[in-house]
This record gives C-alpha cells, structure tokens and sequence, in this order.
C-alpha cells in the first residue's frame, strides 16, 4: 500500500500568509519569484515553494530554508540528494492555480499532482478532439452542447487526471495527451479506468485521485503507482474552515482518508 500525502492551499488570506515567508526560499527561487510581472503571481509561487518547502519538512530532516534542487532530465524538479541525503527515497510534485496551491509527497515512487480552477470555456469538445484520446473526446461531447457547465466540468475532470498523470511519468506535455485515456464511470464517487497500452508500469498498477475543492471552484488530481493500492491523505491549510475537499474519483483500490486541517504549516513541524 502506498501512502500520499496531499497538501492543499487556498484562499487568499492563506497564501498571502505562506508567501511572507519568503525567507525560506534560496537564491534561484527569489529570482524566478521577481521574475513575474504581477504581485498576485509572485505570491502564488512564493506560497506553492513555501509550502513545499514546509511540507518536506513535516517528512524528513532539513529544515524548509535548507532543502536543495535539481532538474531532471526532462526538467522536473527534484530533491537534490547529495545535498539533502536525509530525505531517502522523498519524491514530490507541485502544482498551483488561481487562488489555490498544492503539493503531493510519497516515498519511492515517482507522483504527480495537478491543479486547475473552473474557466468558462466554449471550445472544451475542439480542444479534446485535437488533443486527447479518442473516448475521452467522445465522452465530453456526451456531456452537454459547448459552452455548458456539464461539458466544461468533464473536460477538466480529464484533464487535471491527464496532466497529473504526465508528471508522474516526469515527461510533462512532451508525453502527448492522446496515447492514454482514462474513463469516468458511475456516480460521484465514480470510478477512474485508465487506458495506456505501451505504459510502464501498466496502466493497472496507477492509482488516480480526483477531488473538488473550494465548493467545486477547483478540482485537484494525483497519480502514482502502487500495484497493491494507494492511501491518499489530505492536509488542508484554509481560513475557511467551512469546505473540505469532495471525492469526485477515484480507481480502483484507492482510499482518501478523513482530512485534516493544520493551522499554520510554517511553525515548527512536529517531533519525530
């Protein structure tokens, strides 16, 4: 059984309070923060690295200003372990959109994590027909005429769960997002079946998780590979103590334990 462990931001109070705490952040992390021309966009940066860092920090040793990077060779980030050999076999990904940033941990096994926020869009069954699988194309359509709530929903739904999926495999878009499909079935919770005949591992060995967050404004996916199963456990960091993330869907032999809420990520992480 593998375990996740899901942080999840939102708010703009929340992030604004994650963002002061730019102290943490190393050199390379400052520069790219300047870098954006917008004050709402360096704050949703500072907030997604500042919760990294911080949630790393709840897993293994390094304090969160201590925690160095590297690129992969596609350009994923990573844990540099020569200078972190305390995090063992730590892997992450992260993700942020308007108003909510997350960031997905597990231990051994590559993870990927993606967040999007609901957009008013016409042209969901155009894209889908250019971009994705064929039934995921076919399955949009199904859901409602262009420009509908019901269509607009379904083509997020797949692609958050595509988009987590690319980076688990560390290839982002390089991957192509019409050799895969996956398949929602039944009600809410419904059933994700994934569709990749050349993958590695098989498709059977994925767990995927989709949640609808902040009243269903957002919507949030994991994937990772776990042959016997996957454990997802949600940590929430919110002023609004009201909402909790909603199981859209999940595949089989995936569970989403009780969340929990953490008042303030950046005090001093629990002993170990």
């Amino acid at each position: 059984m593998q375990d996740v462990t899901l942080h999840i931001a939102w708010g703009a109070t929340t992030l604004a309070r994650l963002a002061a705490h730019i102290d943490v952040l190393d050199a390379d992390e400052r520069a790219r923060a300047a870098r954006f021309r917008t004050q709402a966009d360096r704050t949703m940066y500072c907030a997604a690295h500042v919760l990294l860092r911080h949630a790393l920090s709840r897993e293994a040793a390094p304090a969160p200003a201590h925690w160095r990077f590297r690129r992969g060779p596609h350009g994923r980030p990573e844990i540099d372990t020569n200078a972190c050999p305390h995090a063992g076999a730590l892997r992450f990904n992260l993700s942020h959109t308007r108003a909510l940033v997350c960031c997905a941990l597990t231990h051994g096994e590559s993870i990927g994590v993606d967040a999007e926020c609901r957009r008013a869009l016409r042209d969901t069954q155009d894209i889908a027909a250019r971009f994705f699988a064929a039934e995921e194309a076919s399955a949009i359509a199904a859901a409602g005429p262009p420009g509908s709530a019901a269509a607009a929903q379904a083509f997020q739904s797949l692609w958050t769960l595509k988009e987590a999926y690319v980076k688990a495999h560390g290839l982002g878009l390089a991957m192509g997002l019409a050799g895969f499909g996956f398949q929602l079935t039944g009600a809410a919770p419904a059933q994700i079946r994934l569709r990749h005949a050349q993958a590695a591992p098989p498709a059977a060995h994925w767990r995927c998780l989709l949640l609808q967050v902040d009243g269903g404004q957002c919507t949030v996916a994991a994937a990772v590979t776990a042959a016997t199963g996957a454990r997802f456990r949600a940590l929430l960091h919110t002023a609004d103590t009201t909402l909790e993330p909603e199981l859209a869907a999940c595949t089989p032999a995936t569970a989403l334990l009780p969340a929990q809420r953490i008042a303030d990520i950046t005090s001093p992480p629990p002993a170990r």
